[in-house]
């Protein structure tokens, strides 16, 4: 049985709290939602299964919070891409487009999002909420800064960029079944990964976007 001993320190309980999220996300990965409990968790950190409750009350806010560092990484990604100063509609939906590839483990955990936020405390989701409100600002500045783009079509790219959050993974990530489904009764479908997708939808959501100063 492992020994439990109390974090003495705000940074002792950071890491904990890492160690946990970082062990949901081998499970989760490997095997889904169901996969995650906190039996499997303490199987893979070195608290037992009563001791993770001083941390996470739910293994939901374990994937909430797993989200949150997911969404964190994604966005310091954009900010990153974007900051090197004026850029054509095209590479800004070439940016997001290549760091949303690089993050497709976040859009798997979206897929689950309601099952997460309904099984977490409110605090955790708040968290969450908190950095999409800080990606929304930013981006809706940079578009402001760069772009002639009416209110109703930031609306819409901002709309049409939750619908990829939702629908990307499962779109770009059929099972062999699902295809075979799909042939068998006809429905067209031409395979694509998820980078070609964001970037294929966002020129589309941002098609009325015009460009402040010229490009080379």
């Amino acid at each position: 049985m492992k020994d439990f001993v109390r974090a003495s320190t705000e940074e002792q309980i950071a890491d904990r709290r890492e160690e946990i999220i970082s062990a949901c996300e081998e499970i989760y990965l490997a095997g889904g939602y169901d996969a995650v409990t906190f039996k499997a968790i303490s199987e893979k950190t070195s608290f037992s299964r009563p001791s993770i409750y001083n941390y996470f009350d739910t293994k939901e806010e374990v994937m909430m919070d797993l989200l949150t560092r997911y969404f964190v990484g994604w966005l310091d990604g954009i900010k990153g891409g974007l900051s090197s100063g004026d850029v054509s509609r095209e590479r800004f939906c070439r940016i997001i487009s290549e760091v949303s590839a690089e993050h497709e483990n976040m859009f798997l955990l979206f897929t689950d999002l309601k099952l997460i936020e309904d099984g977490s405390g409110i605090s955790h989701i708040i968290a969450f909420k908190g950095h999409f409100r800080e990606f929304i600002e930013y981006i809706c500045g940079f578009m402001d800064a760069n772009f002639h783009a009416s209110e109703q079509s930031r609306e819409g790219f901002l709309e049409g960029l939750m619908m990829l959050f939702y629908g990307s993974y499962p779109h770009t990530h059929l099972s062999d079944k699902q295809t075979a489904a799909m042939e068998a009764a006809g429905v067209p479908y031409a395979p694509t990964d998820l980078r070609t997708l964001f970037y294929h939808q966002l020129m589309l959501f941002t098609s009325s976007f015009r460009s402040m100063r010229r490009h080379p």
